[in-house]
């Protein structure tokens, strides 16, 4: 059975006879670090497949003919979205460069066919709909006056201010901390987050975001924060916290995953306050995610005609055609064609 490719033999501690070994393992952390946790883990589950396909077809998986790793492909196309075999055949290509191997994907056929697997199977990616300033003002006005409804509250209304990703709003600490991923601040203007690493800052120069106070204090994310903290009593550690089916809160923080199964519990309480029934609240749930905040945010600001820089600036995209896609489809009936067609 072939094994998972190594690190580029160069940093090999064999291969620095001047450099004492534990600086040559630092050198190996810090090639591991190169690409974000995520990705990382992404790759190595990516070369483990592809490894026990191998291994089931009796084919060698390092280094991997081309023909090999064409008909893993055809075999999979239609199976997996065309997405996962594309991050698939980077992962494959990484691990042979950091094995010394370069494969041989150049060829006129091997490409002729991996262009026809993408327009034969490839689709648009599903998007969670963004959760708007309307819905979002019904699903917090219903938030009971509990532990866990104080903080769902301030959950929501931060998550979506501050257009964090979940995984940023999950991370997020009351008082700096070293190795701390974020933290909140509070502040006499607003609240100040402050994001030591993020998706778009892999390499940790830091970046900040302002959540000023809101107009309306029922859906104030300023308020709504200082109410939690001031309630949970939580002076240092996670901001947001798990809440058991006692109303104990916990030590440790939310998941990113729990802040998903908020706003969709969040979003079924809004629609049975609007009269939609128990099922069909559920099934509108169905349409949102954790996303949905940082979706709405851009989506709602460029519907009341903030610039568009302004929500790249929240949004802290890297490119404007990021940020342009919220922004076209919050204005797809503003200064349209057909609208001023004279029909």
């Amino acid at each position: 059975m072939s094994t998972a490719p190594n690190l580029p033999a160069i940093i090999e501690p064999q291969n620095l006879p001047t450099v004492a070994a534990e600086i040559a393992a630092k050198a190996k952390g810090y090639a591991e670090q190169a690409k974000a946790e995520n990705t990382r883990r992404a790759y190595a589950a990516d070369w483990r497949a592809f490894q026990a396909w191998c291994d089931a077809h009796r084919e060698q998986a390092m280094p991997a003919p081309a023909t090999t790793l064409l008909a893993y492909l055809v075999d999979q196309a239609g199976i997996l979205k065309v997405a996962t075999l594309e991050r698939r055949l980077s992962a494959i290509r990484e691990a042979h460069r950091y094995a010394g191997h370069e494969l041989e994907t150049g060829h006129i056929g091997f490409r002729d066919v991996w262009r026809g697997i993408r327009r034969q199977h490839g689709a648009p990616a599903v998007q969670k709909a963004p959760l708007l300033t309307a819905a979002l003002r019904g699903a917090v006005d219903v938030l009971p006056d509990t532990l866990a409804g104080c903080r769902d509250r301030a959950l929501l209304l931060i998550g979506f201010a501050s257009a964090l990703r979940r995984s940023e709003l999950a991370a997020l600490e009351v008082t700096p901390r070293v190795g701390a991923s974020g933290t909140i601040e509070q502040t006499a203007e607003g609240l100040i987050v402050r994001l030591m690493r993020s998706k778009t800052d892999q390499d940790g120069e830091g970046q900040t975001v302002a959540v000023p106070f809101g107009s309306n204090p029922s859906t104030c994310p300023v308020r709504a924060y200082t109410a939690w903290i001031e309630t949970s009593q939580i002076k240092e550690g996670p901001a947001f916290r798990a809440i058991d089916r006692h109303g104990h809160r916990a030590d440790d923080a939310l998941t990113d995953r729990s802040i998903a199964l908020i706003v969709k519990r969040a979003v079924i309480a809004g629609e049975i306050a609007r009269g939609a029934s128990a099922q069909d609240a559920v099934v509108a749930a169905q349409e949102f995610a954790g996303h949905s905040l940082r979706s709405g945010l851009a989506t709602s600001a460029a519907a009341n005609g903030a610039a568009g820089y302004l929500i790249q600036k929240q949004l802290r995209h890297r490119k404007f055609e990021t940020t342009a896609r919220y922004i076209r489809s919050a204005e797809l009936f503003k200064q349209n064609a057909a609208g001023q067609a004279g029909l």
